[in-house]
């Protein structure tokens, strides 16, 4: 028998919420007929169907409370003609909710109060429906997080029931690790319910929304993996398919996407003084006039001066001495770094008949620039690294106010002397295959234990500095070896080798990869079979009702 006076199906809501988060650190309803009496002769008939009206409210709330009406009675939606359920959108509704929940918690823990709104706009302290959302959410002005979660679940349902039915009719069926956890899954499930004296339905209805249930549940872990699936082999197909045309093609018809400059830059500001309150519309723009006319005399007598880098950081420097090499000088950036702020720019550099040592000044909202090109675009060659490595981790030490302590040189010797012990049995069998053992045994990276430790295809940039220097320096070879310290811990490095692809071409393709994708994912959405037609009552009634339950869950959890 359930007992809730144990716990509520609050409490086990966020019991599962605190160790889904956990996980990830370290992934208006039924319209009323209108009755008119007319007459005594409908007076029994009105009375009947008052009666009738009081019955199915007591069945309507025995059915919401246990779930059967947003499982087996309302449609949220359709797809084609297949329909889904309340209890589907309040799972897929939920899922949603509770991912942004846990990145700003995540956030909070980490960096302080605030901090998770600032990092990802969302304050899950307020209900999504009382929050706007700042991007976009098709056919929704002035939309809330409630009317972007929304969109999304809807979304998720749509490409997971194409996609498990596509990958279904190709072939594809559940792999031997993908049951396994499904099991685990519902173990767990099982256990948390027992443990909380929940039957496991009533579990699930707590913890996955309204309505869920274990042959629901079931339905929904199965129909994702055979998405994700389906999904892979997509992304698999659509790379082999690429052509060294394609991507030639792609680079020319797009090189600002896929190309790197360097170039000097610094503003010369316009100097628009205060204008005397109570100043005309007209006085002001004057004022503007003059101030960016003084601005671009400036610039220009600057810019004759300039034909050299060091011509251009003394420049910079004459105009203000808090300018140096270092804020003048940019290197290796792109097209769109320079884009959103110089605009006009962008076109100047990718001209033609550019050169080195070309110069030009730029007007802008409030001054004018002044750029000298150093280095003309050009294309990133370095070569994708495969590196395999045995992290042995530091442990996380915070104060009581939650901020990191750095570890003593005496802590950091104990972890250096695990790492040296784990080296000496590499070195007492000095190949790949015996570090790839070891470092599936030993290593504290849960991301590549699976893989021997392994990081394929890996590019400047992708790694921690410490880690990126050791791989792409000039002198290394296969076989490398060595330890080396980063934030994470020490890492018992192997360098297998660089035989991949220019890291330009790896990002065509990557791009190529991605359109392709974008293309699988449109006509999916544009089958006939999956065209989405809300229930736009039932679909906002269950959406006001489940945005209810997360204010009453976790708001009011705040408190406590």
């Amino acid at each position: 028998m359930e007992n809730k006076q144990e716990k509520t199906a609050a409490e086990l809501y966020r019991e599962e919420r605190k160790q889904r988060m956990a996980k990830a650190a370290k992934k208006n309803a039924k319209k009323s007929p209108q009755l008119h009496k007319v007459g005594k002769i409908f007076g029994k008939c009105l009375l009947v169907v008052i009666i009738a009206a009081l019955c199915l409210s007591i069945v309507y709330a025995c059915l919401s409370f246990t779930g059967v009406l947003q499982r087996n009675v309302l449609s949220a939606l359709k797809l084609g003609n297949k329909r889904v359920s309340v209890a589907e959108y309040n799972y897929y509704y939920l899922s949603m909710f509770n991912q942004y929940y846990s990145y700003a918690a995540q956030y909070e823990n980490y960096y302080g109060a605030g901090s998770g709104k600032a990092y990802t706009g969302f304050d899950y302290t307020v209900s999504p429906s009382q929050q706007s959302y700042s991007g976009e959410v098709e056919g929704v002005e002035n939309p809330t997080w409630a009317d972007y979660f929304k969109s999304m679940a809807t979304q998720q349902i749509q490409i997971i029931h194409a996609y498990s039915d596509y990958g279904r009719a190709a072939g594809l069926t559940l792999t031997e690790e993908q049951q396994e956890e499904i099991n685990t899954a519902m173990e767990d499930y099982r256990s948390k319910a027992k443990s909380s004296d929940y039957s496991l339905n009533r579990y699930l209805d707590a913890v996955c929304g309204k309505g869920v249930n274990e042959k629901l549940l079931l339905t929904i872990l199965e129909n994702t993996y055979i998405a994700q699936s389906y999904d892979e082999k997509l992304t698999k197909d659509n790379a082999n398919s690429i052509t060294d045309e394609q991507i030639a093609k792609e680079f020319e018809d797009n090189k600002k996407n896929y190309t790197t400059f360097s170039i000097g830059i610094y503003e010369i500001k316009a100097d628009v003084a205060e204008t005397a309150e109570g100043a005309s519309e007209e006085e002001v723009a004057a004022a503007k006039t003059i101030a960016m006319q003084e601005a671009k005399t400036k610039a220009e007598a600057a810019l004759a001066t300039i034909n050299s880098t060091d011509t251009l950081v003394a420049a910079a420097a004459a105009y203000d001495s808090s300018l140096t090499s270092d804020t003048v000088i940019s290197n290796d950036i792109t097209a769109t770094n320079i884009e959103s702020y110089v605009p006009d720019a962008v076109e100047w550099i990718y001209s033609a008949d550019r050169a080195v040592g070309d110069k030009q000044i730029f007007e802008v909202s409030d001054g004018y620039y002044i750029i000298y090109l150093i280095e003309l675009p050009t294309r990133d060659t370095t070569k994708g690294v495969n590196v395999r490595h045995i992290l042995v981790k530091f442990e996380d030490k915070t104060d009581e106010q939650g901020n990191a302590i750095e570890l003593t040189d005496e802590e950091k010797a104990t972890y250096y002397a695990k790492a040296q012990e784990i080296y000496e049995l590499y070195k007492a069998d000095p190949t790949e295959e015996n570090f790839a053992k070891l470092a599936t045994e030993k290593t504290e990276d849960t991301g590549s234990a699976e893989n021997g430790g392994l990081y394929e295809s890996v590019y400047p940039g992708d790694m921690v500095t410490e880690f990126n220097d050791w791989i792409f320096d000039a002198a290394r070879q296969p076989g490398d070896t060595d330890i080396i310290e980063t934030t994470y811990g020490y890492h018992i490095m192997y360098f297998v080798g660089n035989d991949n692809a220019e890291k330009w071409a790896s990002d065509v393709k990557k791009a190529i990869e991605s359109n392709l994708s974008e293309s699988d994912f449109n006509a999916a959405k544009s089958d006939a079979a999956y065209t989405v037609k809300t229930n736009d009552p039932v679909i906002n009634w269950a959406t006001e009702k489940i945005n209810k339950m997360i204010t009453e869950r976790n708001v009011s959890s705040s408190a406590s």
